[in-house]
């Protein structure tokens, strides 16, 4: 999602975040607008990353901090930081602060669309396209104005922490997904006459769906 990263640049990417902070309310804007109902597949992701790759940051500390509190903040294996949803947090303007080990690599604080909730195995095509739409909206949501500048969401994204392996895909899918190493990508412009019903079958659940947008 490299092209809808400039969107929030100003928030979110910084060449170095050696001893960094950030203020919470720029991300408390933008998780007030991911919490929302119709988007409950979904959720907004913020990606700590080795500057220009997909390697997780280098940190010796993630906090958040307000005039009475100072609390750990988590930081997956994938780099994700999970920051809570807190109208309080927001009230007391409070501080995310990173902290990085002398000498090591810059870092991007940049964000993504995930899917929100586990999912199984055989996955249905209905559940595809619900988080599909709700990507597309969250999306432009997030971009405001920008929205007329995005390109199109052409489907999905599965992402599987082995290797893709395809166990069932209906003949009329079979066109529209494309699996390589370890994710398959779904078309879903292709899908549109293809009832929601069908289901796709893999050797393990997806870990992930992200939403499939043209690479810049």
């Amino acid at each position: 999602m490299r092209f809808c990263l400039v969107l929030l640049a100003a928030l979110l990417v910084s060449p170095s975040m050696a001893n960094t902070q950030f203020n919470y309310d720029g991300f408390y804007a933008r998780l007030k607008k991911s919490e929302k109902a119709e988007f409950s597949h979904i959720t907004l992701a913020f990606m700590l990353q080795r500057q220009g790759t997909q390697q997780a940051c280098e940190l010796t500390a993630a906090r958040i901090t307000t005039d009475i509190s100072d609390d750990p903040l988590t930081v997956a294996a994938n780099g994700e930081l999970v920051l809570p949803y807190s109208e309080l947090l927001n009230n007391r303007k409070a501080l995310i602060v990173l902290k990085q080990p002398e000498g090591a690599a810059p870092c991007d604080l940049n964000f993504r669309l995930r899917s929100r909730l586990p999912l199984d195995a055989r996955v249905e095509l209905r559940q595809l396209r619900m988080m599909h739409r709700q990507f597309d909206a969250l999306l432009k949501e997030l971009a405001g104005l920008g929205k007329y500048f995005l390109p199109p969401m052409t489907g999905v994204s599965l992402q599987f922490a082995a290797e893709a392996m395809v166990l069932a895909v209906p003949a009329e899918l079979s066109q529209a997904l494309q699996c390589e190493e370890n994710q398959c990508q779904l078309d879903l412009t292709q899908t549109k006459e293809v009832a929601d019903s069908l289901v796709l079958e893999f050797q393990q659940a997806p870990a992930l769906v992200l939403p499939l947008l043209p690479r810049k």
